[in-house]
């Protein structure tokens, strides 16, 4: 029996690339449409706070968290086939572990992110906004390590190069968008922080912060796009599920798994 199997993999990490600022996009375009933020740069999450905008950006980004979650899965997956096949050590194999638990706790922050709003609850939603960028940046430095390790099996050493530069790139973006919003949180003296002005007080650090986080955002986004050619070469093959050797000889009841009882031989007189 031939074994069922996905082929163009490389999809995954296109409809990630385009579908997280699409997602982004569409929330600010509602959101200013609804007089809700202003339309210069905005935090990303001030553009997902209030209805209706608070849906889309709920529904889309814990879609796109389900997809960033297959994609991290079929790194780690690659790149284990690349390490088991030429024998590379088991740190490498350890480490490349470690990423995909970082990368599945990054998602884990983008829901968090998507279903608790910054004006409800505050501490939650900051706490996702650290797994997910924070989780993301550290998720790609690995990556980049995985990938200069075991180049050139995998990719050119220019992609390797630029996900070095981008992993840099995000992690500095990443303390910079916290730094920078701790600082102008303290001068804000206007009443809407939503609708940040240069009247406002802090406007240079609030400005620094949210470019800094659209930047970081971006840089994600071209990070796993680079995975494209390398995806393009895999196929993914689903699992094969058995039986233990005497579960045809039971019967469950609907409400009790445990209470399965062997089936007695029927007897010809």
């Amino acid at each position: 029996m031939t074994k069922s199997t996905i082929g163009n993999l490389h999809y995954l990490s296109i409809l990630m690339a385009i579908g997280l600022p699409t997602v982004f996009i569409i929330t600010l375009a509602v959101a200013v449409n609804q007089d809700h933020v202003v339309l210069f740069f905005p935090y990303i999450s001030d553009t997902g706070t209030t209805p209706p905008e608070s849906c889309i950006f709920g529904q889309l980004l814990n879609m796109t968290a389900i997809l960033m979650s297959m994609i991290v899965f079929v790194r780690y997956a690659q790149v284990k086939e690349i390490l088991v096949s030429y024998q590379y050590s088991s740190y490498w194999r350890k480490l490349n572990f470690i990423s995909c638990i970082i990368g599945m706790i990054s998602t884990l922050g983008m829901t968090m992110v998507a279903n608790f709003q910054e004006t409800s609850m505050l501490t939650v939603h900051l706490i996702g906004a650290v797994l997910c960028f924070g989780g993301a940046s550290l998720y790609i430095i690995l990556q980049s390590a995985c990938s200069w390790r075991i180049q050139p099996n995998g990719c050119s050493s220019s992609t390797v190069k630029l996900r070095i530069i981008l992993s840099i790139f995000c992690t500095i973006c990443f303390f910079t968008v916290f730094i920078t919003a701790a600082l102008s949180a303290k001068e804000f003296t206007g009443k809407d922080i939503k609708k940040w002005t240069k009247f406002d007080g802090g406007w240079t650090y609030h400005l620094i912060s949210t470019i800094s986080e659209w930047s970081c955002a971006v840089a994600i986004c071209i990070y796993i796009i680079s995975f494209t050619n390398e995806f393009r070469e895999l196929q993914l093959t689903f699992p094969k599920v058995t039986f233990k050797v005497d579960y045809a000889k039971k019967n469950y009841s609907v409400f009790d798994a445990n209470s399965g009882t062997m089936n007695s031989p029927t007897r010809s007189t």
